[in-house]
C-alpha cells in the first residue's frame, strides 16, 4: 500500500466531511454530557441512597455503548453507511472530549459552591478503611489523605476531566473498530 493510499484510508481528506463530523460529534457530546451529569448526580445522591449510586455507576459504564450507537447512527444516516476507522475514532474522541468538558464545568460548580467537602470526606473515609484493611502503614495513609484534602475544587474537576478524556481515548480505539464500514449498504 502506498503512502497516499494509506493516508486516504486513515485520514479525513474532505474538509467538508471533517466539519460535518465535528458538528455532529459536538451535538452528540452534549447528549453524552447529559448522561454523565445524570450519572454524577446519582453517584452524589448515592451517598445517602445506595441504589442511586449503583444506578449512576451503571450509567457511566453504559456510555461506551451510547457512543457506539450515536456513531452508528451518524454512519448510517449521514455518511450513507460508510465510515473509515479514523473518522470513527475522531468522532468518538470528540464526543468524549466535549462531554468531559461540560461535565468538568458542572463538577467544578458542584464542588466549589454546593458540596462543602461532603463528597470528598465520605470518599476519603471509605478509601482510608480500604487501605487500612489492606495493611498499609497508617503514616502513609494519613499523608495521602492530607494531600487529597489540600486539592481545590478546580483541581478535582480538571483531574476528573483528564481521566474522562484518557479513558475516552482508549475506549474510542475499540468503538472505532466496531463502527467502521467500507462498503455502502445496498438498497433494494
Amino acid at each position: 500500500m502506498t503512502y497516499v493510499k494509506y493516508f486516504e484510508y486513515f485520514c479525513i481528506v474532505n474538509p467538508t466531511e471533517y466539519i460535518q463530523l465535528r458538528a455532529y460529534a459536538r451535538n452528540d457530546g452534549g447528549y453524552l454530557a447529559v448522561l454523565w451529569i445524570i450519572s454524577f448526580a446519582c453517584i452524589i445522591l448515592g451517598m445517602k441512597v445506595p441504589f442511586l449510586g449503583t444506578l449512576g455507576t451503571t450509567f457511566a459504564f453504559l456510555s461506551p455503548f451510547f457512543v457506539y450507537r450515536r456513531i452508528q447512527s451518524f454512519r448510517d444516516h449521514v455518511r450513507e453507511g460508510v465510515l473509515k476507522y479514523w473518522d470513527g475514532y475522531v468522532y468518538s474522541m470528540s464526543m468524549f472530549f466535549y462531554a468531559a468538558l461540560l461535565l468538568a464545568v458542572v463538577q467544578y460548580a458542584y464542588f466549589a459552591f454546593m458540596d462543602k467537602g461532603a463528597f470528598f470526606s465520605t470518599s476519603l473515609e471509605q478509601a482510608r478503611q480500604i487501605l487500612i484493611a489492606g495493611n498499609y502503614p497508617e503514616k502513609e495513609i494519613n499523608a495521602a489523605i492530607e494531600e487529597y484534602r489540600s486539592m481545590r475544587p478546580i483541581d478535582w474537576a480538571l483531574y476528573f476531566m483528564s481521566m474522562n478524556i484518557i479513558i475516552g481515548g482508549i475506549v474510542s480505539i475499540f468503538i472505532a473498530i466496531f463502527t467502521r464500514k467500507k462498503n455502502k449498504k445496498k438498497t433494494i
